[in-house]
């Protein structure tokens, strides 16, 4: 896998540690997705089977839910924004890319209108603004 990542020349620069940090971040993405589609909402009734009910009164099951469900939205969002703020017209296939840890050459291959070197900019330029944000 190749991780070019930008000198402390460049605008975009940002410290190895936090790149690092912002490229494990990313690729959580799927997971928060998932865990999202999986989670009940909370406007939804909650199945109370035997198996469930807590007999302890200090618990409330839907405040953890609703809890778990903001923080994943947040994250799940902060990336999307970040990644709309960077690029329109590439947003898909920079999200795909970071999230997936796939290179420009497989994102070219699926089909992504844009050149490597175009692709590799962008994403040096969403892994600073997101550095900013989380």
């Amino acid at each position: 896998m190749n991780h070019r990542t930008p000198t402390p020349k460049s605008k975009y620069w940002v410290e190895p540690r936090k790149y690092r940090y912002v490229m494990s971040w990313c690729e959580c993405y799927p997971l928060w997705k998932k865990e999202l589609e999986t989670l009940p909402d909370g406007n939804r009734g909650i199945d109370y089977s035997k198996d469930k009910v807590q007999s302890n009164g200090n618990f409330d099951a839907t405040y953890e839910i609703a809890v778990k469900r903001v923080d994943l939205e947040q994250k799940v969002n902060i990336l999307e924004t970040t990644a709309k703020l960077v690029t329109d017209d590439l947003t898909e296939w920079l999200i795909k890319g970071t999230t997936e840890d796939l290179t420009a050459d497989e994102l070219v291959s699926m089909g992504m209108p844009c050149s490597k070197s175009l692709y590799y900019q962008i994403r040096q330029k969403f892994y600073y603004q997101l550095s900013k944000r989380i």
